[in-house]
């Protein structure tokens, strides 16, 4: 399961935008944006990455974690002691206390290493 629209609106709430000030960034119609917020279709690979840059976020976050269940920040909240680590080896929320988030975290973790080693070479 993927919580890409959800996350989204989540997102653009968050930072007090409009789906048509998202749609004019990625240069496309507010009902696209609406599209991809209620999952009838989904961005391409460009736009992914161009709201992954937007939102500060690493793309597989975007895509895979519920933010509005975790409550990730946003770069307002960046100062409240959260921070993303945007590398390789651990692409969520880090320096969080709450150790529900970091089991998850963890949990991840081990889920992607096994998929790398499931991986062709």
């Amino acid at each position: 399961m993927h919580y890409l629209g959800k996350n989204i609106r989540h997102l653009r709430k968050q930072m007090s935008k409009t789906q048509s000030e998202i749609a004019s960034l990625i240069k496309k119609g507010q009902t696209t944006i609406g599209n991809w917020e209620n999952g009838i279709s989904e961005p391409n690979l460009e736009e992914l990455l161009i709201l992954s840059n937007f939102f500060d976020i690493p793309l597989d976050t975007l895509i895979r974690v519920d933010l509005a269940a975790t409550a990730p920040p946003h770069r307002r909240e960046m100062s409240a002691g959260l921070q993303y680590d945007h590398s390789p080896e651990s692409p969520m929320v880090v320096r969080e206390k709450d150790d529900k988030l970091i089991y998850v975290l963890q949990e991840i973790k081990s889920l992607r290493e096994e998929m790398e080693r499931r991986l062709p070479k």
